[in-house]
């Protein structure tokens, strides 16, 4: 797990901090260049939602200490403010894409905001169990934006029934991949088998499914990662400590 401290930058962490760094500029490019070429604007959004949360999950607890996350960033923002001194409309232009319809610049920037802020919340409360935190995120990436995705794509074939705008094929597809993101934290991140805790991961993914179903706006973003990272406490993790260690 990551160390909370500013340390010397290892190679693995430099190594890995250009691979993130650079992914995410590759993501925002290709997102980018298919809002250019009039593709949908969900399907820009969607890679970078997936793509980008999973990256996060996958590499921010295998770092030393906080410098290899802040080398990402770093690196990251290097390669965005390269492509805005030669387009200063990118940022904007950007936004839009990532913009769900009747939604303006702003609400998409409270989004990744408030996602952010979920995130922070469960790496910091709880910290001690690195299998939460990836859950959480992975939640965001894999269960909610396979909502989507499956929604918009297969919605309304098999059933026809729509609540709020949410189609069943959609929930059904957050609570397959839920419970694929708990299974795949603990065996990746955690001792414990999840075998033997089935039952809990099979509530785990219903209560990301309900926050889901009842969110709106970017109030998933910020909210699935918390209920899920609360759900893993109560269900598997009863007995950790919360928050940084002394």
């Amino acid at each position: 797990m990551v160390e909370l401290f500013f340390g010397s930058l290892t190679l693995y962490d430099a190594f890995m901090g250009v691979l993130t760094g650079v992914a995410g500029g590759a993501v925002l490019a290709a997102a980018y260049l298919m809002s250019r070429r009039g593709i949908a604007h969900w399907k820009a959004r969607k890679l970078v939602h997936v793509t980008m949360a999973t990256v996060i999950a996958l590499t921010i607890v295998n770092y030393s200490n906080l410098s290899g996350p802040a080398f990402a960033a770093g690196v990251f923002l290097t390669v965005l403010f390269y492509a805005w001194a030669h387009k200063r409309s990118l940022i904007s232009e950007l936004l839009v894409a990532g913009s769900r319809e009747n939604e303006t610049k702003l609400n998409t920037f409270v989004s990744g905001f408030m996602g952010i802020v979920g995130f922070a919340v469960a790496f910091l409360v709880f910290f001690s169990e690195p299998g939460i935190f990836v859950a959480a995120i992975l939640a965001v990436a894999w269960a909610d934006g396979a909502g989507e995705i499956i929604g918009r794509t297969c919605g309304g074939r098999l059933f026809g029934i729509r609540i709020r705008n949410k189609t069943v094929e959609g929930t059904i597809g957050v609570f397959f991949f839920s419970t694929i993101s708990v299974v795949f934290a603990l065996v990746s991140f955690s001792t414990v088998n999840p075998v033997t805790v089935l039952p809990q991961i099979v509530a785990i993914a219903a209560i990301v499914t309900v926050t889901e179903a009842v969110s709106t706006r970017w109030l998933d973003n910020f909210l699935i990662p918390i209920v899920t990272s609360f759900a893993m406490w109560l269900l598997v993790f009863p007995t950790m400590p919360l928050f940084l260690p002394p």
